[in-house]
């Protein structure tokens, strides 16, 4: 898909092109529609990378209970729990 943007839009905002578009996929992810992945992906960027950019820029990221369960699966799969041999 193409999409169209007047010139005056970037011409008030003062924005470039490639600004505007960090501004549309930062939008979509704030309203839910896009994952941290899917907008980094957007913009070429890794989910790491885009973490890293929101947070230069202040963007607040909500984390809820289904991402921690998630990420201590994760840490689960990397760090498996080492059985403790008796003393």
């Amino acid at each position: 898909m193409t999409l169209q943007i007047p010139d005056s839009l970037a011409t008030q905002s003062g924005c470039g092109p490639q600004e505007l578009l960090f501004g549309l996929a930062i939008g979509l992810f704030m309203d839910g529609r896009l994952t941290l992945g899917q907008a980094g992906s957007a913009l070429g960027l890794s989910k790491p990378q885009f973490m890293d950019l929101l947070g230069q820029r202040g963007i607040p990221m909500s984390y809820d209970v289904d991402d921690l369960e998630s990420d201590l699966k994760t840490l689960d799969k990397l760090f498996p729990k080492q059985p403790v041999m008796p003393a």
